[in-house]
């Protein structure tokens, strides 16, 4: 056997050989983990719901109809500041995850992080004043 105690100058190639295949192991795990993970966020006391996919994608949304009965233009609002905390929960979901696999700090962590982040931009207001917007009502 390779790396065997006879001495035959291959030193810990098994021990190597076998940490590749346990981090070839744990990738495949983290990466089905990755394919489900979601973000969520809610506005509106919860009557407004938002979950995003790994690639920032909506892929649930919930509007209650008490919230729907704030308006148009609420629930609008609504509806961007629940995608916003959505995109929030997903990055800080895949850190934790990523570094729980592959430890803080790491260049893995830093790479995974740096791809959500550009997937997931945070939302920038252009609206200087949100509080002169109009607040619509129900039809």
């Amino acid at each position: 056997m390779v790396g065997s105690s006879a001495g035959n100058g291959y030193g810990d190639v098994d021990a190597q050989i076998e940490a590749a295949h346990e981090r070839a192991q744990r990738a495949g795990v983290w990466a089905r983990e990755m394919e489900q993970l979601t973000g969520r966020g809610t506005a509106l006391r919860g009557g407004v719901s938002v979950e995003v996919d790994l690639g920032g994608t909506v892929v649930g949304l919930g509007i209650s109809d008490t919230a729907a009965g704030h308006g148009g233009q609420a629930v609008a609002h609504a509806v961007l500041e629940a995608h916003a905390q959505a995109q929030s929960d997903l990055r800080r979901r895949t850190e934790e995850s990523t570094a729980a696999t592959w430890g803080a700090g790491t260049a893995t962590t830093a790479a995974v992080t740096d791809e959500v982040e550009r997937l997931t931009p945070r939302a920038e207001r252009d609206d200087p004043d949100p509080g002169r917007r109009p607040q619509g009502g129900a039809w």
